[in-house]
């Protein structure tokens, strides 16, 4: 077996990282800095080599187990940017909480790493293995603050309920196997093209499968442990569970939904299942993420609900597929807005002085305007960005999630989003209003951020507008994407 090493340098190079984070984090044990250094350097150099050593046409490895392609290339940039983005905005919080511990920087470094080869993954193996290891990191992560019974609950509830999915999706993929003989994606789908019928052992496999992902991505009515390990985990790792495993997770659930060559007409009628299946969770997840986010005062809660919302959105974006243009870049476009608009929000999040997360109400924003007119005008592009307000990027990806739904025919649909969005839209314009309107409550915690996570901030709230005003150049790239096969 022949091994593209060129191909596989992005991985390298992590994996490398890893390591060396490692090593300096024990040889200098009485600081810190050393291993956050390595760990951001990691990812530059990650993002440095995806983008110089990606091959040209679609490269199959390890038998065709690992794919390597603009898709993937996409994804590996945008997840290896994301954790840059959270290494250097969550300094601050880390010492102001007493958790800047290197692990903090090892984790994140091993999360992404499983988060970007299931990207990759087109063996159902290969893809368990890369969500126990993006998974493991996090429900650590999310107990990071170890003497807090919140932090600790919020991790005890995530393994937990993580590890049966797991389980769930490898007795998916063991239905899998024995009803198409291979657990190789490409070989499930020729599959299909050749077999007449939908053997109950295969429908029963593919459902449990994308049960697990729908899970990770906290589609109703599997949102339910969201809020709690949002609220409980630390807000920087709370950005990190909101961006980067929910990008690699849609991914995959993308890729299993058309597991199979849904034109074949003894399919025709599967199709139909799974495109009512995935309609039911969109319309579910925007009625009912937007309905209770507009209840919440904790803002950590709230985001909880609002990304279960976003994910409605996303799966009108997957409903697309089903169309004649099988596009996924609508998607893409979607997850990039998403993931940057949320690092931006959890970044600023984590600024507030309440000690370990206690509070971070809506009325801790109350007369921010007067204490902290720059933090202001961030939260207020982030927040407009994710009501979907014209010239902010949060417009355009609900834009082409729209236009792609209607291009398939889901019109029903699209004016329940479009009411969802309005509902959703008091909700993020709520603490837009307590921020100027109000007087700053007694009790309202301080906001102060350090260098860093200004840094990231303003770098995000950039994009932010950036994108909204000028698209062109990232639809451009996104949209040469094919969708899987």
């Amino acid at each position: 077996m022949v091994v593209n090493i060129d191909a596989m340098m992005p991985w390298l190079v992590l994996s490398a990282g890893i390591l060396l984070t490692l090593l300096v984090s024990v040889i200098r044990v009485e600081t810190r800095r050393p291993a956050q250094g390595m760990a951001f350097l990691t990812l530059i150099a990650t993002i440095v080599f995806g983008v110089a050593h990606f091959p040209e046409q679609s490269t199959l490895l390890f038998q065709g187990a690992i794919e390597i392609s603009k898709l993937t290339q996409a994804m590996l940039i945008l997840l290896s940017g994301l954790g840059a983005m959270f290494i250097v905005g969550a300094s601050g919080y880390l010492t102001r909480e007493k958790l800047h511990l290197s692990d903090y920087y090892h984790l994140l470094l091993i999360l992404i790493l499983g988060a970007s080869v299931m990207v990759c993954s087109r063996d159902l193996i290969v893809s368990f293995i890369a969500l126990e290891v993006m998974s493991l990191p996090a429900y650590t992560l999310a107990g990071f603050r170890r003497n807090d019974s919140r932090s600790n609950e919020a991790a005890i509830k995530y393994f937990i309920l993580g590890g049966a999915i797991g389980a769930v999706f490898l007795m998916g993929a063991s239905f899998l196997y024995g009803a198409t003989g291979s657990t190789q994606m490409d070989m499930i789908f020729t599959w299909s093209q050749k077999n007449p019928g939908v053997p109950i052992l295969f429908w029963t496999g593919h459902a449990l499968v994308m049960i697990a992902f729908l899970f990770k991505v906290a589609a109703v009515p599997f949102h339910f442990w969201k809020p709690d390990v949002y609220e409980g985990a630390p807000t920087p790792v709370t950005g990190v569970m909101a961006t980067i495993v929910t990008a690699a997770a849609f991914i995959a659930l993308v890729r299993l939904v058309h597991l199979v060559d849904f034109t074949q007409s003894s399919w025709a009628d599967y199709a139909v299942a799974t495109q009512h299946w995935v309609r039911t969770m969109a319309g579910l997840s925007l009625v009912v993420g937007s309905a209770i986010m507009v209840t919440q005062k904790n803002l950590k809660r709230m985001m909880a609900y609002s990304s279960v919302t976003h994910t409605g959105y996303l799966l009108l974006g997957v409903l697309g597929t089903f169309g004649a243009q099988k596009e996924i870049y609508p998607v893409l476009i979607y997850l990039v807005g998403y993931t940057i608009m949320s690092t931006g929000v959890f970044i600023l999040l984590s600024q507030s002085e309440t000690k370990a997360d206690m509070g971070v109400e809506l009325l801790d924003l109350t007369g921010l305007l007067k204490r902290a007119p720059f933090m202001t005008f961030l939260w207020s592009i982030f927040l407009f960005s994710m009501a979907g307000m014209p010239f902010t990027v949060g417009f355009f990806t609900k834009y082409f999630v729209f236009i792609a739904s209607l291009n398939g025919g889901e019109v029903g649909i699209v004016v329940l989003a479009a009411i969802c969005t309005v509902v959703s839209a008091y909700a993020y314009l709520r603490p837009i209003a307590l921020m100027v309107m109000r007087e700053a409550d007694p009790g309202a915690s301080q906001w102060v951020a350090g260098l860093g996570s200004q840094i990231v901030a303003v770098s995000a709230a950039a994009a932010v507008v950036f994108l909204g005003t000028l698209p062109n150049a990232m639809v451009h790239y996104l949209k040469g994407i094919p969708l899987i096969h």
